[in-house]
């Protein structure tokens, strides 16, 4: 009884000494596995309210790297190396489950069981944002709210797309569109379809910088829908005539027509073939192909910049003479004869010749500041199911190349994977044999990569 009661002096004399750390509304953290009476609790995170409408009100608060060390916070290894973004304007709940799926994990083992990828196991739950990498629907998108995805270093945007005739669905119904298959009818008349990425005009995207909830993004990699432009000679299409409709060009005024349509579609989060973006853009989530998805430049903070059209020959063109150069998919669903391409140039400093149907998103990838984040302990680490690695010098030879012998010596051989692979060995042929042609230059290595 005594040793009890000495425990408890200490634990409560231990919680008054604590000070009080004010717990921001934009996210709650705890400090102790159970709080001390004398402790206020935290409070509930609210879910925010946003409206659907273009005049939404913008979160002011700014992306600030939140640190733990200082008066006010317990001095405890967990939080002493803990540096991480801190977005005020990402959602606190949790994502529509229907844009889901659930990670089944192998722990880096293939089907019989044999380690093929080393340091991985682990982890928390998760659930895969099913996020959609084609934007092949047209028509305005009204950004709901941005979120953040553990399943990569970006943040994700959710969308939902206008339909005329249709009513509004709010964030809660949505689970219930979603589940919805093939072509989904609302009480208006409007007809959604629907494909896995989107479900009940519902969808996800990689959220560009600046991308905020209450704005509104388009796709424009069907073509430019007719009457946005005043001037384009547009030919209806007989299947459908509220379909987007390939670019054609006006009979006159050509660059007016093409400088007003640069400036009502040059926005962060909408979707342009290649072509109609003007040379010095920042773009992000490149597709490789006219029909393909989007491959490119999807990691945070990563975009590319388009360096200039060409045509058949290998001539610059400017102005409205990008409009000859084709290359997109036509109203029957083919591919359209191409007329030159477009050299896009990534941030390894590789340029990159592509298509000039290739559609990109205009911006940069958001969070930006996921490299200037310190996990600050291991069991972080694990928590995202990294496995801690074990250094080959200190293993015996049989288990790998650099193991055995005494001390730290090698035995004088070139660094090798655990494999037995060549380290700084160039596993990429070169252009001038028989690599890939597509790439126009290089990226720089060795010291011209310091420059």
């Amino acid at each position: 009884m005594a040793s009890s009661s000495r425990a408890a002096v200490r634990t409560a004399a231990f919680s008054l000494r604590q000070p009080v750390i004010p717990v921001s509304s934009a996210f709650a953290r705890r400090l102790y596995a159970t709080e001390s009476e004398s402790r206020p609790s935290a409070a509930p995170v609210p879910t925010p309210e946003f409206s659907l409408s273009g005049s939404a009100s913008r979160s002011t608060g700014q992306t600030t790297m939140k640190k733990y060390t200082g008066p006010g916070f317990p001095k405890i290894p967990g939080l002493r190396h803990l540096v991480h973004p801190h977005h005020p304007h990402l959602h606190a709940g949790a994502p529509v489950r229907d844009l889901t799926i659930p990670l089944r994990r192998n722990g880096g083992r293939n089907g019989t069981g044999q380690v093929v990828n080393r340091g991985v196991g682990g982890g928390h739950r998760k659930r895969l944002r099913i996020v959609d990498f084609h934007r092949v629907e047209a028509g305005e998108q009204d950004v709901v709210r941005i979120e953040y995805d553990p399943g990569r270093s970006a943040h994700i945007a959710l969308l939902k797309a206008r339909v005329a005739g249709a009513k509004d669905v709010e964030v809660e119904e949505g689970a219930a569109l979603a589940e919805m298959e093939g072509e989904e009818s609302t009480d208006a008349g409007a007809t959604i379809r629907s494909r896995n990425e989107v479900r009940g005009g519902w969808s996800y995207i990689l959220a560009p910088e600046g991308l905020r909830a209450g704005d509104v993004v388009t796709s424009y990699r069907s073509g430019i829908p007719s009457g946005l432009v005043e001037g384009w000679s547009e030919k209806p299409s007989d299947s459908d005539p509220s379909a987007p409709q390939s670019v054609n060009p006006p009979e006159s005024g050509t660059s007016r027509a093409l400088g007003l349509l640069r400036t009502m579609t040059l926005k962060p989060g909408n979707v342009l073939p290649l072509y109609l973006i003007p040379a010095g853009t920042s773009i992000h989530n490149i597709s490789m192909t006219a029909s393909g998805r989007m491959q490119l430049c999807r990691s945070a903070g990563s975009y590319g910049q388009i360096v200039a059209h060409h045509g058949p020959k290998g001539e610059a063109l400017g102005g409205a003479q990008i409009l000859s150069m084709g290359g997109s998919v036509g109203e029957d669903g083919k591919l359209q004869k191409k007329n030159g391409s477009v050299l896009v140039k990534l941030q390894s400093g590789e340029v990159r010749r592509l298509d000039p149907g290739c559609c990109a998103t205009v911006g940069t990838v958001s969070n930006k500041e996921h490299h200037s984040a310190q996990l600050g302990k291991a069991g972080r680490a694990r928590w995202l199911g990294q496995r801690p690695i074990v250094r080959g010098l200190a293993m015996n030879a049989c288990d790998h190349p650099h193991g055995g012998g005494r001390g730290k010596s090698k035995g004088n051989v070139h660094p090798r994977s655990a494999t037995g692979v060549l380290k700084g060995v160039r596993t990429r042929r070169s252009k001038d044999k028989d690599g890939n042609k597509q790439v126009v230059s290089e990226r720089p290595r060795g010291k011209a990569s310091k420059k």
